[in-house]
């Protein structure tokens, strides 16, 4: 018998995760190498999936010949798709827009605006690579690489790629200590501001 359910929790780096069957609520463990053939791309939260339940380790049960449900327009993995991608692209918009009004105003140098143009492009090629490597399987790039880009003034490349790839934008810890590194380079910034509009007026 097969069940359909909601993927709850996934840990993309080790491939595992939590399914909640629509209906009953019982939560089934799922894990990458239990797909069934033809797999396309890696499960993220939300995902709509169908399977099989059979015993695992300890008598607890787990998903089996998994693979991903048809969704209707407008619902599930597309909805939140479009959904996820407003916020970056409207913030971002923002970022850019006072950025560039401070840099009119001979506030922060021209080399700013076109340092986080840079960082950010390489920051969300990056993100697109780190993503496919992790649907192919391949060598990941470390976390701790991306928080340096952001950090990097990377940031707004990184925020447009988990709106827009759907990648790293569910892993609360991985998101806490984005923020972080976002605080600290706008902090950055305020404190360097007026230093470099003095240098370079």
């Amino acid at each position: 018998m097969r069940f359909q359910g909601r993927v709850i929790e996934w840990n993309d780096e080790r491939g595992y995760g939590q399914i909640v069957t629509h209906g009953d609520q019982q939560r089934i463990f799922l894990h990458i190498k239990y797909f069934a053939a033809g797999r396309t791309r890696r499960p993220k939260v939300d995902d709509i999936l169908t399977y099989a339940v059979v015993a695992g380790e300890r008598g607890r049960p787990r998903a089996d010949a998994v693979a991903f449900a048809a969704t209707k327009p407008g619902r599930g993995a597309g909805a939140q798709l479009s959904k996820g991608s407003v916020l970056p692209v409207w913030g971002v918009t923002l970022f850019v827009a006072v950025l560039f009004a401070m840099a009119w105003q001979e506030r922060v140098p021209w080399l700013v605006l076109a340092a986080y143009g840079a960082m950010s492009t390489v920051t969300f090629l990056v993100y697109w690579r780190d993503k496919r490597a992790a649907q192919e399987g391949r060598w990941r790039t470390p976390e701790s690489t991306l928080q340096g880009l952001a950090l990097l003034c990377g940031w707004p490349g990184a925020w447009l790629a988990q709106g827009r790839l759907r990648h790293k934008s569910s892993k609360r810890p991985f998101l806490a200590m984005f923020w972080a590194m976002v605080a600290c380079n706008i902090a950055g910034l305020l404190w360097l501001a007026p230093r470099l509009a003095g240098m370079f007026s």
